[in-house]
């Protein structure tokens, strides 16, 4: 964020890039009025001194053509090019003013340059009347017209967002910021850690009598979630990491399992290449950093940035690779059936341009990128913009507003799973000291689509690891299923869906020979987090078998809407194991008379027993009956325990 540049400070870019060049002679404009003859003839030497390209004869000559008439009109125009392509635009803007108020239809070109630079000089009232007034100019030239609407129109986004500023208070994350140098954060979907860049300074121990050697260390790093809901300080990586490699700007999927991050090395060329590398947790241990592959990585081109979808089968990156639509452009690969990486595919003109765009990262809503560019209409250098997947393509691209963004170069901002904090690196704002990592409430108006994050364990029926069978969700209303990626060691769990008031989910077990198990994700809950283990048990006759989410109101046998949807999945099962006949049972707690329970339990049995034979299961396969409180699993003490008891559950007989 060092790199100052503001919006009009690139329109006078453009002022050069669409002038002549530097060596070329311009071409003199029209104006009916007479000049003196000695002051024509400097600016005769004049010419041919550009024609030299030697600019100390150039000035000297401009100048006494001036002194000798100073309204030559082409020493005039001459004079203003000269200085604007030196960048005294100041003095440009003064000669030229004076040529158009001689001369108003001199030349076209000189009334958009002059516009150009009155808004460099901050008087942006002339300066739209002088760019519409070329817009509507006879010899008005297609090329510049476009640029004079792009101006005005750039000019209003940055007043219009400079007027309606969105609430920005950030502050360091406290334990993480330190005296040293803090960058390249990202939190866990889970929240439970963030991965960061540590860059300290310390004494150099081989340095000899020379106390103050120093060695700068750049160290790969990772913080925990205390109990009181800050990060600790943070500690590097243990091996595979921090030996050698210089790593950084990492990314991981929701399951904590998934590291991806960014290595640079320095070939025999002295080229800095960078490429993408990934890391894989098994239980308590990450495997050898390896390269994500050759369809990604290029050994002529920069692959940096990445960002992992939650799911972990897509790969957002940044590179400079031949072929792009600009300098740096955005690409996004696609995990194959056999884990590997794709062909990677450009955003695309909606979201790449012919300059640079950097810092992707991809919300865990799967379909929200936040990215940062210098070629997006912004406030200046870089600008931290969103958009958003829709109907498979991307939307227009969205300045985040200021004074998030800044006429410096902003970058690197990462969003947490509610889409309720931002965190990003800064070395301008107060911190700890250097580069810190600051996080800050995102406005409403930028927030990504709400999710859930479900995470649990497959266990067996000795809540050990079960490390067979498969996890299903499935969207109840398009009946769209998305299969589980399970740790092959610890049997943990992991995926993000889509929260919509109107769509509901189901969580179920797959494996041949085991029973029915479920948890549902009702759309319409507000929690970001569910924590579900699921057991994994096999069919057995006499076995009791919970039906999780399937509730009643008190006193009340009235199924709703999950109970229903948990049945139809049950119903499933049934249909898929055809051999098997089960006994639908009702339990509760102790609270109120027994007869009351018998009565409320019985009840409940029957209304899930009737609806499964509504929807087509054979009542010969059926049985139903309610045992009240008299078999209780847990203690009746506590509400804990007499949840537990309050249960449907299905016998195989």
């Amino acid at each position: 964020m060092k790199h100052k540049v503001t919006v009009i400070n690139w329109i006078s870019v453009c002022l050069v890039v669409f002038s002549l060049s530097v060596a070329a002679q311009p071409e003199l404009g029209e104006c009916d009025r007479d000049v003196a003859e000695v002051s024509e003839n400097q600016f005769q030497r004049a010419r041919k001194a550009w024609e030299q390209k030697n600019q100390r004869e150039l000035k000297r000559n401009l100048e006494l053509a001036l002194r000798s008439d100073e309204n030559n009109p082409h020493a005039l125009y001459y004079y203003g090019e000269f200085n604007a392509r030196s960048g005294n635009i100041r003095i440009a803007e003064a000669v030229w003013s004076r040529l158009l108020d001689i001369c108003p239809d001199y030349k076209s070109e000189v009334i958009f340059k002059l516009g150009v630079i009155m808004l460099e000089n901050g008087q942006q009232e002339k300066a739209f009347e002088l760019l519409n007034r070329y817009i509507q100019h006879p010899e008005r030239e297609k090329r510049l017209v476009k640029q004079a609407e792009k101006i005005m129109s750039e000019v209003d986004l940055v007043a219009q967002l400079k007027s309606n500023p969105i609430p920005f208070d950030p502050k360091p994350l406290e334990y993480i910021c330190t005296e040293d140098d803090e960058y390249l954060a990202v939190v866990s979907p889970d929240g439970e850690m963030v991965f960061f860049t540590r860059r300290s300074e310390k004494r150099d121990k081989y340095g000899g009598p020379a106390i103050d050697k120093k060695i700068v260390k750049e160290e790969f790093s990772r913080a925990e979630l205390r109990s009181d809901g800050k990060f600790e300080k943070g500690s590097p990586l243990p091996p595979p990491f921090n030996e050698g490699l210089n790593e950084g700007g990492p990314t991981i999927d929701a399951a904590n399992r998934e590291l991806y991050f960014t290595v640079c090395e320095r070939d025999k060329e002295g080229y800095q290449n960078c490429d993408i590398y990934m890391s894989r947790r098994t239980g308590m241990y990450w495997s050898v950093p390896e390269s994500v592959g050759d369809l990604i990585n290029r050994p002529d081109s920069w692959e940096s940035q990445p960002s992992i979808s939650p799911n972990a089968d897509m790969l957002y990156f940044a590179s400079n690779r031949k072929g792009g639509k600009g300098g740096i452009d955005l690409y996004v690969s696609k995990r194959n059936s056999d884990g590997s990486w794709g062909e990677p595919k450009n955003l695309g003109p909606d979201i790449n341009t012919h300059k640079d765009e950097k810092s992707p990262f991809i919300h865990s809503d799967g379909k929200t990128l936040y990215f940062s560019s210098n070629g997006h209409p912004g406030l200046g250098g870089f600008d931290v913009f969103y958009s958003v997947y829709e109907n498979d393509e991307w939307e227009t691209p969205k300045n985040i507003g200021f004074p998030i963004n800044t006429e410096e170069d902003d970058l690197g901002l990462s969003v947490n799973l509610e889409g309720t904090k931002g965190y990003f690196s800064s070395n301008t704002l107060k911190g700890k000291g250097g580069w810190d990592v600051f996080y800050f409430t995102l406005p409403e108006v930028i927030r990504p689509s709400e999710v859930t994050l479900v995470k649990g364990r497959l266990l067996d029926e000795h809540n050990q690891p079960e490390l067979d069978a498969s996890l299903e969700i499935k969207n109840l209303n398009t009946k769209e299923k998305q299969q589980v990626n399970i740790d092959e060691t610890t049997g943990e769990y992991a995926a993000v869906v889509a929260k919509n008031p109107d769509v509901d989910h189901i969580v179920t077990v797959k494996k041949k020979g085991a029973a029915f198990s479920s948890k549902f994700l009702a759309g319409d809950d507000k929690t970001a987090f569910v924590e579900a283990d699921l057991q994994v048990k096999e069919i057995q006759k006499g076995e009791e078998y919970r039906l999780n989410d399937i509730t009643f109101a008190t006193n009340s046998y009235d199924l709703n809407r999950v109970a229903r949807a948990v049945i139809e999945e049950f119903i499933i099962f049934l249909e898929n194991n055809p051999k098997v006949n089960v006994e639908i049972q009702g339990h509760t707690d102790n609270v109120g008379s027994d007869a009351d329970n018998l009565a409320l339990s019985k009840n409940r049995a029957r209304v899930v027993y009737e609806y499964l034979v509504s929807n087509g299961v054979s009542k010969s396969r059926l049985q139903h009956n309610g045992y009240g409180s008299s078999r209780s699993v847990a203690d009746n003490s506590t509400e804990e325990g007499r949840s537990q008891n309050r249960r449907t559950v299905f016998v195989i007989r």
